[in-house]
């Protein structure tokens, strides 16, 4: 019948049209990895790849929206990981290690993309609010109370216990972006055994060093 071959046609149209973008933003990755985004054109993305000029206007209208779209396509399966890891831990080592290792391998797994990242920081303030670290981690807050309301955690301050989680994530982050030869694995054990030893010498779980306007307990008073 004559009705077969439109949905064919239709599917290789949208194969095309997933190559194309795939394209764009290959050329685009490459670009921002050599010059970084402030020095890149659109004519820059489309010298460095193999279509038309008027084929990237028909996927992207702007450098920002391809930029965005490279990090948003690599960011969404990493935050899915991460969070998936925190929310199935029992176990305050289990919420941490296997956090840490997910993000760790994912910088294993692509330390340019990370490097652009952390290239272009200032850009991704402007676009986010915040660092592709920061982004990953989201909803780490978020995580840490609902695991001390199952009972994975102590009563601890989870503002504190989110800045210190960050930090130490983002230095080690970069640490293995510029220098691939530490294992991701003891990275993630190292971060680990620093947070389990800490929170297990706290005095009382219910106290824990206080930030700003409000009080500081114990010796870091």
């Amino acid at each position: 019948c004559g009705c077969c071959p439109m949905p064919r046609a239709a599917g290789k149209r949208e194969q095309n049209k997933q190559a194309n973008r795939e394209a764009i933003l290959g050329a685009a990755r490459a670009c921002f990895i050599d010059a970084g985004y402030d020095a890149i054109t659109i004519r820059d993305i489309i010298r460095k790849g193999t279509l038309a000029a008027g084929t990237f206007y028909n996927y992207f209208p702007d450098k920002e929206s391809v930029f965005r779209a490279l990090v948003e396509s690599r960011l969404g399966p990493v935050q899915d990981r991460v969070h998936a890891t925190r929310l199935n831990a029992q176990s305050i080592e289990s919420f941490f290690y296997q956090a840490y290792l997910a993000i760790f391998e994912e910088v294993r797994a692509d330390p340019e993309f990370f490097a652009l990242m952390f290239r272009n920081e200032s850009v991704m303030r402007v676009f986010y609010q915040d660092n592709i670290f920061g982004l990953i981690m989201r909803s780490l807050k978020d995580d840490i109370r609902a695991a001390i309301t199952r009972g994975v955690f102590p009563e601890v301050d989870v503002d504190v216990l989110t800045a210190i989680s960050y930090g130490a994530g983002y230095e080690l982050s970069r640490l293995l972006t510029e220098q691939p030869r530490h294992d991701p694995v003891e990275a993630a054990r190292f971060v680990t055994r620093l947070f389990l030893d800490g929170i297990s010498n706290l005095p009382d779980h219910t106290r824990m060093i206080r930030i700003g306007p409000r009080m500081l307990d114990g010796a870091a008073r």
